[in-house]
């Protein structure tokens, strides 16, 4: 076991090895495959019962139309934005010190979209690029700041564009009340920056903690706060961030909107900016696979207030996931072509080659 401890610090990863985890206790294991049997059931209940209002038949019509011209440009938007989106992500992993070449970057964002669309829990794609960026750092809270500001911004920027861009569609009273949900979401995140910039709310959030003196768990969370902080020395990088986002998020929603077109959908690209943010809250929420069922189920619900059919608005979700399914196969490339290299690394070694000749050097310059 010593071995490989040897081998990480030399190659320039985490200093600090964290001890094996121990293993699962089968009470918990029992526990963890009821609730993912759960959200599996929600999923497939709730699909069924959408497919049974909006009835098969019309479903299958509205996808035999589709114009494969806007699918492509849907791919590559969101591909593009994706691409950007790895590169906001690495901007804020430099503003904290942590220098990882830009094609590595992309990489584990990538993996992590990957982990996104197909691991049962809706954060287990953060959890993935965190564990990957972790090995160029010695503690993992740098990591995990810059991912959550990631986060953060990207709500920021996609509520942002909600409460501008959609105004123009409140034309009835409840379309107003979902408007001013994403408002309240908007001024939510804002506040949320605000306590970012000023150390004397954070303060004030780290009182609960310094009550609990187990697992010295008041000086890391100060540290936390205080490199969540740090970005009020940064404001040039944060604003340049956000502008980042709110463009990634434009790509994003415009996805949606090229999926309508290509199955000869039409309505204002507003009501986009409106739905999409309401429909990504939504799909968060720990209830189901990865938002299946309640994705559609919603889209149903929020693009028939825009007079879309309820087969075509449930085609228009559903396939802008698979537009997002198929561009994250990258990562699942990417994630499964590590186990080799890995392989050949330690081979090289025993055989006594140098690391260099899998380039795993480069990796850390």
């Amino acid at each position: 076991m010593d071995e490989p401890k040897q081998e990480m610090t030399a190659v320039g990863e985490c200093p600090e090895v964290s001890p094996a985890p121990p293993a699962q206790k089968p009470r918990y294991r029992n526990v963890k495959r009821l609730l993912i049997a759960g959200k599996l059931l929600v999923s497939v209940s709730l699909l069924l019962y959408v497919l049974h209002k909006i009835q098969p038949g019309n479903l299958v019509q509205s996808l035999a139309g589709i114009e494969p011209k806007y699918m492509l440009a849907g791919g590559l938007i969101f591909l593009t934005s994706n691409i950007m989106g790895s590169y906001l992500w690495g901007l804020l992993l430099k503003s904290q010190g942590l220098r990882i070449p830009f094609y590595r970057v992309w990489s584990f964002y990538f993996v992590g979209l990957f982990f996104n669309n197909f691991l049962p829990a809706n954060i287990g794609g953060d959890i993935v690029r965190i564990y990957d960026a972790s090995k160029y750092c010695k503690d993992t809270s740098s990591v995990f700041v810059a991912t959550f500001m990631d986060r953060v911004i990207g709500v920021l920027a996609i509520s942002f564009l909600a409460v501008v861009a959609s105004v123009y569609c409140l034309d009835h009273f409840r379309i107003f009340l979902i408007y001013l949900t994403v408002v309240l979401g908007f001024f939510g995140t804002l506040f949320v920056v605000f306590s970012i910039l000023d150390r004397r709310i954070l303060a004030f959030f780290e009182k609960p903690f310094k009550l609990v003196k187990a697992f010295d768990l008041e000086r890391r969370v100060e540290k936390l706060f205080d490199q969540l902080h740090s970005y009020r020395q940064k404001l040039p990088l944060l604003f340049t961030v956000i502008l980042i986002a709110v463009g990634i998020q434009i790509l994003r929603v415009y996805v949606h909107y090229l999926v309508a077109r290509s199955l000869g959908i039409s309505i204002s690209p507003s009501y986009f900016f409106l739905f999409v943010p309401v429909l990504a809250v939504l799909t968060a929420l720990p209830i189901s696979i990865n938002g299946l069922g309640v994705r559609e189920g919603a889209g149903v619900v929020l693009f028939g207030l825009a007079g879309v059919p309820g087969h075509d608005a449930f085609s228009i979700e559903f396939i802008t996931y698979l537009v997002s399914v198929v561009i994250s196969l990258t990562g699942g490339v990417i994630f499964l072509s590590r186990a080799p290299m890995e392989l050949l690394r330690r081979r090289n070694s025993r055989a006594g080659s140098p690391s260099r000749a899998v380039g795993e050097t480069d990796w850390r310059k």
